[in-house]
């Protein structure tokens, strides 16, 4: 495996972008002439105030809190069912058998308002409804796959820790379009050493963030109202179905990241992006 610094990824520095609150500053690439901007964390509701946020650092996660939520519930949830923006009675919190009503069977809910960025506005994101958005099959596909040395910009990686309980927490790191190695820090593209293929300490990832780096991390998944696997799994919706029942996912672990698709009712994290 190698080692890619400055000379291994285009160093050209990315140039500021237009201030977005929320939005992490580097572009990549999703598809034809399309980039966008990360949220800087995964998508967070609190029903009790009806409040969308990003989470405060990429590497935050709520995890078993979320066997909690309902209507009233005053703590944070950030694994969701497929297409629970709030349009039609469908909430954050549903959590319901019959997974043909997560989107009342609609086979992709791009630019619908079951897309939880497309409906609501995110109080940390620029609390504009319709700013953020989901990205679809396709869209996931091209960044991990297809966009210009794209092999070279994804990894897993650990950061030291973060976790729940101060427990180091595992995820997907990817690298923008342009990129600069920051002093003091390493990348290694690949999985070939699982979650251990890159290590960071808080320090170290700063400056990875700084420089434009994306952590997803593993934030576990529900089903029914039961947490498990968080900091070993990360599973992430885009807005593509299936069938009436199902929807594509890309999810990761040690072994490394994988496209399928997986039963709506499942709760799992959302990433927003912006086009810019």
């Amino acid at each position: 495996m190698l080692a890619v610094g400055c000379e291994g990824v285009n160093s050209e520095v990315e140039r500021p972008l237009y201030p977005t609150d929320g939005a992490i500053n580097a572009r990549y690439t999703i598809g034809d002439n399309v980039t966008v901007v990360f949220a800087k964390g995964n998508l967070q509701y609190q029903a009790s105030s009806h409040t969308w946020r990003f989470a405060g650092r990429q590497y935050d996660v709520i995890g078993y809190d979320n066997e909690q939520a309902d209507t009233t519930y005053s703590g944070w949830i950030d694994l969701f069912g497929w297409g629970t923006s709030g349009a039609n009675e469908l909430m954050p919190y549903t959590v319901v058998d019959t997974s043909e009503r997560y989107a009342f069977g609609m086979f992709d809910i791009v630019g619908s308002e079951y897309d939880w960025g497309r409906h609501n506005a995110i109080s940390n994101g620029g609390n504009n409804v319709g700013a953020w958005r989901v990205m679809s099959y396709d869209e996931w596909a091209y960044l991990l796959k297809y966009r210009n040395r794209a092999t070279m910009k994804k990894a897993l990686a650990t950061i030291e820790n973060v976790g729940l309980n101060g427990t180091a927490m595992h995820g997907m790191l990817l690298l923008p379009d342009k990129w600069e190695l920051p002093e003091g820090c390493s990348f290694q593209y690949g999985t070939k050493e699982g979650f251990e293929t890159n290590v960071y300490s808080v320090e170290q990832w700063n400056k990875m963030e700084g420089a434009g780096a994306v952590f997803l991390p593993a934030a576990g998944e529900r089903s029914g109202v039961a947490v498990s696997m968080v900091g070993d799994y990360g599973c992430y919706w885009t807005t593509t179905g299936y069938t009436l029942e199902s929807a594509y996912e890309l999810y990761f672990l040690s072994s490394g990241y994988h496209f399928y698709y997986t039963d709506r009712a499942t709760g799992h994290s959302v990433r927003l992006v912006m086009e810019r």
